[in-house]
């Protein structure tokens, strides 16, 4: 675009041995508002992306508002993300949409401020228990009445493990990891990483159409090739057994172990009071409490040790671990 680049023929039929008169450079006039469009320099690229970046073009902010809300709630006021058109779904609370729509430009098209602005709304903040009268009056929930219980996303559960684990590295930017693969293919370009990632998160693992990150396919990541605004959303025994049989999961669970027994918990209610605030941000109640607590005298008895070095015992507290990660409440945004 440093250039005042040039004026191109219309081809009939496609056929460049025959041109058609010149037109001049420009772009869709729909997009333009106007009967002559907007004239160009250059490619025109940087002329399409103030139009659509204009304060005074509403779809844009919409469409940006609409998958704030999304990524959110789990639906979007406009259900169909990728299609605001005749053949997309309507929106529930379209004065709404408009609201943060025209809220977002005034705020600079802040991402984080909006996410804020929605994280600090009651909307967010209520109970995701349903009363009798919600469910026989709006059962999808589309009015939201109560918070939808939703899985997290698979990006989300990786970095959830890290996290809990301990060994997340929290640190910005840098070049992507190469996922974790059994059997890398050198010639195909697709190289062996680390079975953690390096404590990456998940933003940083590397994306390639040929094979990406296992664990994250599982978990519905999307097909790289295509672009989606909503995310398939399964529930399907591979995603249990991953988290069963995973090597990255119990290479995890062993990390924590090895976390629990270095800070040297006086007590086993003490280790397992700090394992539920770590991995589900609370305490547990007096039935969870006495469960793990059995649990715990099993995973003894099975591991064969010694009663009086249980809280030393990494085999045991691996196995707690593991169960932890596996806990509905761990995967489930609610």
């Amino acid at each position: 675009d440093l250039e005042a680049g040039y004026d191109f023929p219309v081809l009939p039929a496609g056929d460049a041995d025959h041109p058609g008169k010149i037109v001049p450079r420009g772009f869709l006039q729909l997009i333009a508002g106007t009967q002559e469009g907007v004239k160009a320099f250059g490619s025109g690229r940087l002329e399409v992306g103030n139009l659509i970046a204009s304060p005074s073009n509403p779809l844009t902010a919409r469409v940006m508002a609409n998958r704030i809300w999304l990524h959110v709630f789990g639906r979007g006021i406009v259900p169909t993300a990728d299609n605001f058109g005749v053949y997309g779904e309507r929106p529930s609370h379209p004065e709404l949409l408009d609201v943060l729509a025209a809220q977002f430009v005034r705020d600079g098209w802040s991402i984080k401020k909006l996410i804020r602005f929605l994280l600090m709304s009651e909307t967010f903040q209520q109970s995701s228990q349903a009363s009798p009268e919600a469910v026989a009056i709006d059962p999808q929930n589309r009015l939201l009445s109560h918070y939808p219980v939703r899985r997290l996303e698979g990006e989300a559960i990786r970095d959830a493990i890290l996290a809990t684990s301990g060994r997340l590295d929290r640190t910005l930017y840098g070049p992507s990891i190469q996922p974790y693969r059994e059997e890398p293919k050198d010639y195909r370009k697709l190289h062996q990483g680390p079975l953690d990632g390096n404590g990456r998160r998940s933003i940083y693992i590397k994306v390639t159409r040929h094979e990406g990150s296992r664990f994250l396919d599982t978990f519905d990541f999307p097909n790289p090739t295509v672009a989606r605004g909503n995310r398939d959303t399964t529930n399907v025994p591979a995603q249990a057994l991953a988290l069963l049989n995973d090597p990255f999961v119990l290479d995890q669970a062993g990390f924590w172990a090895d976390n629990l027994i270095k800070a040297q918990a006086p007590t086993m209610e003490s280790r397992l009071d700090s394992m539920f605030r770590t991995a589900l941000g609370r305490l547990p109640d007096e039935a969870e409490r006495t469960r793990f607590a059995g649990l715990a005298k099993e995973l003894m008895s099975l591991h064969k040790a010694v009663p009086e070095k249980m809280l030393e015992s990494r085999e045991v507290w691996k196995d707690m671990a593991h169960a932890m990660f596996n806990l509905k409440e761990f995967t489930y945004l609610r």
